[in-house]
């Protein structure tokens, strides 16, 4: 009796990793397409409410510095000011740096739909969705100034962030500045600062890849080139 029951429980558990097997296999192209729309729509939703916390955290920062340094105290204000304009650099600094993980990420998924359509679907280029363009002269219109034209939005807010940053550098800068009594010093200073900030921030970014670097070693590299047309 108990050698019976063994036998079933053994055909049981066959029959579930079997079921387990089959529904791996049943993992259709169609089925890994739209898991990849998915993941590529979630990551692009999950960025856009990280970027309102960045929004809120700079402007909070510039209206407080702006009342500090207006106020008819901006005197006794200074360790403050200079704190806010710290605090300004670094968050902007992490915005911009966001910016460009959306941008890797995004390129990542759009590419690996493409080769979804392209190797899985079997569609043909004129029948693909993520790498097919209606007509791209519409609107292309760079001179005109109601028309659209073919700008990276992504890079657009890259670009966008890493001025910002600029900007808090320059600002923290000029604060500093004040404590600088030679006129001839203070101008070469703001000079080489103007041009050391936007290095400085490059390199920063740089540096970020050992601390903030996501952890993609384990993952396979299909090596798929952005430009490949077929």
């Amino acid at each position: 009796m108990e050698n019976n029951q063994e036998m079933t429980n053994q055909q049981e558990n066959s029959s579930l990793n079997n079921t387990s097997v089959d529904g791996c296999k049943e993992f259709t192209p169609l089925e890994r397409y739209k898991t990849l729309i998915a993941a590529r729509n979630f990551h692009y939703d999950n960025f856009n409410k990280w970027l309102s916390y960045f929004y809120i955290a700079i402007g909070t920062l510039f209206i407080g510095f702006c009342t500090l340094k207006t106020s008819n105290k901006s005197s006794s204000f200074e360790l403050e000011i200079i704190m806010i304009l710290i605090l300004g650099y670094i968050i902007s600094l992490l915005w911009f740096l966001s910016c460009k993980g959306y941008y890797y990420w995004n390129i990542n998924f759009i590419m690996l739909v493409n080769d979804c359509e392209k190797k899985y679907l079997k569609l043909k280029n004129e029948e693909r969705v993520y790498s097919v363009f209606a007509n791209k002269e519409t609107e292309n219109k760079y001179f005109s100034p109601i028309n659209g034209a073919n700008i990276s939005t992504s890079k657009v807010a890259i670009l966008f962030s890493f001025i910002i940053t600029i900007s808090w550098g320059i600002l923290l800068l000029k604060e500093f500045m004040k404590f600088i009594d030679d006129r001839c010093l203070s101008i070469v200073l703001h000079i080489l600062g103007v041009i050391l900030i936007p290095i400085i921030t490059l390199s920063l970014s740089y540096i970020s890849r050992l601390f903030l670097q996501s952890k993609i070693d384990h993952y396979p590299d299909l090596k798929l080139d952005q430009t490949e047309q077929d």
